[in-house]
């Protein structure tokens, strides 16, 4: 059976998916752990200075540079981010490691992703769907899977509150109790990549939310923390791997959960 060719962006609270067809996409480097399946039929995915190789399904850790050749065929994502509730969750089902591309085979998974592109449901059928699979809990005792470290959350609700605001590094050794050495590393322990490129990441998904409501690049560039549009560009460019005007404009469906 035949399906229109469309795609589909849902952002929720700390999870968020795309269904569409894609082509290539450059090096890149996303700030969470993406899930991705090849919706009918396999893609190929290549580590910087790899070489490329076939998956159906796999998990790409944060701070992993890659390139992706879907070569028209339907690709899904599910970003889970390190602060969300559901990444407890998402680590037990798709245990990874850092630097390691990790196949997966899930077929209630490849049934659900199958799901979202052929009937475009309404977000709250996809939370509920997605809720099948990766719930909100709480993680087990005495398993540091999907924990992030009290001080972490705090720099992340300090980046979250101020989006546009460039928060030195003193500042938040002194709102975190820690030294400069210490913040560094445990963002990147915690989060798998550095404190500047995990704060233009969530800059970068609070500028696709703006730009949902206001269709105005400037304005949602400026108001997330980009200095200028030409700024969110070349960061969304490095992070996706693609331009964000063929995104945007190509996008059929734009939910958001409020």
């Amino acid at each position: 059976m035949l399906h229109p060719i469309h795609s589909q962006l849902y952002v929720g609270s700390g999870r968020s998916v795309y269904c569409g067809p894609l082509q290539h996409l450059e090096d890149h480097i996303y700030g969470s752990a993406v899930l991705h399946v090849g919706i009918y039929g396999p893609f190929k995915l290549k580590r910087a200075g790899g070489d490329w190789q076939s998956y159906r399904m796999a998990v790409t850790p944060p701070g992993l540079r890659h390139a992706l050749d879907v070569a028209g065929g339907v690709h899904g994502k599910i970003f889970v981010e390190a602060d969300s509730p559901y990444i407890s969750a998402f680590c037990r089902r798709f245990p990874y490691r850092r630097d390691v591309v990790t196949p997966f085979a899930d077929r209630d998974v490849l049934e659900c992703f199958r799901w979202i592109y052929e009937e475009d449901p309404a977000q709250e059928d996809v939370e509920a769907r997605l809720d099948r699979f990766l719930p909100q809990d709480v993680p087990q005792e005495g398993s540091s899977e999907g924990l992030l470290d009290a001080r972490i959350r705090k720099a992340v609700a300090l980046m979250l509150a101020e989006p546009d605001r460039n928060h030195t590094e003193a500042e938040l050794c002194s709102a975190l109790g820690l030294s400069a050495s210490r913040v560094q590393h445990l963002f990147s322990a915690q989060t798998g990549v550095p404190f500047r490129r995990y704060r233009m990441w969530k800059r970068l998904w609070r500028c696709a939310e703006l730009l949902h409501q206001s269709d105005n690049m400037t304005f949602a560039a400026v108001d997330s923390g980009f200095s200028d549009a030409t700024h969110f560009s070349r960061c969304f460019r490095d992070t996706f791997g693609i331009n964000p005007a063929f995104v945007f404009r190509k996008i059929d469906r734009f939910d958001l959960l409020v």
